[in-house]
C-alpha cells in the first residue's frame, strides 16, 4: 500500500509539473491558478535556472520517482535496498529545492502559487514515505505477492492517464485573464504615446503598436524578437512605439536597465542597445551593462555619468504611470488598433492582427460617396470608386479606436451611415426567419474555418470593397465576428456595415451582430465546424 501511494503521489506531482512546464513554454496562455499569485511567479526571474523552465526539473524528477517506485517490485533485494535509498535521496533533494522556492514566494515575491505549493506537499508526502520505507522497509514479497503489486501499479498508471489527459485539454482551453477596465479615450489619447517616445517605421502611419515591456521579464526577450521581426516585415506600414514597464517587486534590476536604455537612447543606440540588454537579461548588473554598452560602441564614460546621475528615472515612471493609467498590469503588454493584448505574441498571431488592423484603418479611410452621386455596381464585380471623405473628415482617429466593448459598439462613433446592431436575441430571429437572412462572417479564413454560425459565408473586412457587391440586396445582411475581445467585438462588423450601406445596400437590410460568435456560442446556440 505504501508503494502505491508513493507512486500515486509520484503520478500527481508529474501532472502538475508538465502543466505548469506547458504553460512556462507557452506564455501566451494565462495559466489556471486559484488566486492571483501564479502570473506572479512564473514572470519572476526564479521562474528559470540555467535558462532552463524550472517545472523541467519537477517534470524530470517525478519522472525517475515513479520509474524507480514502479521498477521495485521486481528487481532482486540488493537492488531494491538501493532504489529506496534513491527514492530518499531524490526525494530528499526536491524537498529543499521546494523549501527555498516557497521561501522566495512568501519573502520575496509575496505571492502564491497553487500549483508550486502542490508540488511541494507531493514531494514532501513522498520523503515521508521514503524514509519510512528505509525506516521499517516492508517484507520482500513472494514473486505472486510482486507480480499482483506490478499489476496493482500498472492499474494506477491507466487510471492517472484516463484522468490526467481529459483534467490537461480542460486546464489548457480556460485560464483567462480577469477582463481589463478599458482606459476612457481620452486618457489613450494623452498617456499612449508621447511625443517624446521612442519611435520606429512610419511616424505618420495609420495604424501604431505600442509595446510596453521589462527589460529583465524572462518572457519578454522572445516576445522582443517577435517584436524585432514585425518591425522589419512592416517597415513603413506601422508606427511602433517601445515603453517600459519595469515591475521591480519580481525584476529588482528592470527599472536600472530601461534608464541604461535610455541613456543609450540619448546617444542615438536605442533599439540596438535594447536587443543586446535582453540578449544579455541573465546578467543586468552596473558592471554588465556597461561592458554590453562598450559592445554596442557607446562612449561608456558620458553613458556612466547618465547612469549613475539617475538622469532617465523620471522618464521610467512616467512610463510605469501611463502604463498603469492605461490598465497594463503584466509584461508584455501590446497595443495593436482596439486591441490590448496581454502577453508575448507569437509572430503568426502577431502578423494577423497586424493585418487585420490595416484593413480596418484602410476601410475607415475609404473615401464616402456624395449625396448626389447614385450608386451603381461595376462589371467587375468591385464596388464603384466613391467621393472624396477621409478618417480625418468623420473626426475619427487612431486614438478613438481604443475603447471598450460598449465604446466599440457605439451608434455614432463614425460620421457616416451605420448597420443597425442587434443582439443575440434578433440575430437569432433572423437565423430561424423565412426566408432566412445571410450571415457573414468578416473574420479571416483561419478563424472562419474553425468555428461559425451555420450556413455563414466568410467575407473578411478587406476583401469587402471588391466583392461586397456579390451579396444579395433584396435579403437580410448580417455581420458577425469573434466578439471574445474589446477589438473584436463588432467594429469590423460595422466597418464591413458602411461599405455595404455607403455602395447601395438598404438600411433596413443590413445588421451587425454586436455579440459575435461568441455570445452564439453562450447562449448556447450551433456552430459549425
Amino acid at each position: 500500500m505504501r508503494k502505491s501511494l508513493l507512486l500515486a503521489l509520484s503520478l500527481l506531482g508529474l501532472f502538475d509539473s508538465t502543466y505548469l512546464l506547458w504553460v512556462y513554454t507557452s506564455p501566451s496562455r494565462p495559466i489556471v491558478c486559484l488566486g492571483s499569485g501564479c502570473d506572479t511567479v512564473r514572470a519572476s526571474s526564479y521562474s528559470n535556472l540555467w535558462g532552463v523552465p524550472l517545472p523541467a526539473y519537477g517534470v524530470l524528477m517525478y519522472v525517475t520517482l515513479a520509474l524507480l517506485i514502479f521498477a521495485g517490485p521486481m528487481v532482486p533485494a540488493a537492488l531494491a535496498r538501493a532504489l529506496r535509498y534513491a527514492v530518499a535521496g531524490i526525494s530528499g533533494a526536491g524537498f529543499l529545492f521546494s523549501l527555498y522556492l516557497t521561501g522566495i514566494e512568501a519573502f520575496v515575491l509575496h505571492a502564491w502559487c497553487t500549483w508550486c505549493v502542490i508540488s511541494a506537499l507531493a514531494v514532501t508526502f513522498i520523503l515521508a514515505l521514503a524514509s519510512a520505507e528505509l525506516l521499517r522497509p516492508a517484507p520482500l514479497p513472494e514473486p505472486v505477492v510482486a507480480l499482483a503489486a506490478v499489476r496493482r501499479h500498472f492499474v494506477l498508471f491507466v487510471a492517472a492517464l484516463v484522468v490526467g489527459i481529459p483534467t490537461f485539454i480542460f486546464l489548457s482551453r480556460h485560464g483567462a485573464l480577469p477582463p481589463v477596465q478599458p482606459a476612457a479615450p481620452e486618457t489613450l489619447v494623452q498617456r499612449l504615446v508621447r511625443p517624446d517616445s521612442r519611435v520606429a517605421g512610419n511616424p505618420e502611419a495609420a495604424v501604431t503598436v505600442v509595446e510596453f515591456g521589462d527589460i529583465e521579464c524572462p518572457i519578454c526577450a522572445p516576445a522582443e524578437a517577435n517584436a524585432r521581426e514585425i518591425r522589419r516585415r512592416y517597415g513603413s506600414q506601422i508606427r511602433f512605439v517601445f515603453r517600459h514597464f519595469p515591475l521591480a517587486r519580481i525584476h529588482p534590476q528592470a527599472e536600472k536597465a530601461a534608464e541604461a536604455v535610455e541613456c543609450a537612447a540619448a546617444q542615438g543606440k536605442f533599439w540596438e542597445t535594447l536587443e543586446r540588454f535582453y540578449r544579455g537579461q541573465d546578467d543586468l548588473s552596473a558592471s554588465a551593462l556597461a561592458r554590453y554598452a562598450r559592445e554596442a560602441g557607446l562612449d561608456v564614460a558620458r553613458f556612466n555619468q547618465c547612469l549613475s546621475s539617475g538622469a532617465m528615472a523620471a522618464r521610467i515612471n512616467r512610463d510605469l504611470e501611463d502604463g498603469r493609467a492605461l490598465g497594463v498590469r503584466a509584461t508584455p503588454t501590446f497595443f495593436i488598433g482596439q486591441k490590448m493584448i496581454e502577453g508575448p505574441l507569437e509572430l503568426t498571431e502577431f502578423s494577423r492582427l497586424l493585418d487585420q488592423e490595416l484593413a480596418r484603418a484602410a476601410a475607415l479611410r475609404a473615401p464616402s460617396p456624395t449625396p448626389a452621386a447614385p450608386a451603381s455596381v461595376p462589371p467587375t464585380g468591385g464596388f464603384p470608386s466613391a467621393s472624396p471623405g477621409t478618417l480625418a473628415n468623420s473626426g475619427t482617429t487612431f486614438f478613438t479606436q481604443f475603447q471598450g466593448p460598449q465604446m466599440g459598439c457605439s451608434e455614432n462613433q463614425a460620421g457616416e451611415p451605420q448597420p443597425r446592431l442587434i443582439g443575440t436575441a434578433e440575430a437569432r430571429q433572423f437565423f430561424n426567419s423565412t426566408p432566412k437572412a445571410l450571415f457573414v462572417d468578416v473574420r479571416e479564413r483561419k478563424e472562419f474555418q474553425n468555428g461559425r454560425i451555420p450556413g455563414a459565408i466568410n467575407l473578411p473586412l478587406d476583401k469587402m470593397e471588391k466583392r461586397g457587391s456579390n451579396l444579395p440586396k433584396d435579403r437580410s445582411i448580417v455581420l458577425y465576428e469573434s466578439g471574445r475581445s474589446p477589438g473584436d467585438v463588432c467594429a469590423a462588423s460595422r466597418a464591413s456595415g458602411r461599405v455595404l450601406l455607403r455602395n447601395g445596400f438598404s438600411a433596413e437590410r443590413v445588421r451587425a451582430y454586436q455579440d459575435g460568435l461568441a455570445g452564439w456560442e453562450k447562449a448556447g446556440l450551433p456552430v459549425e465546424r
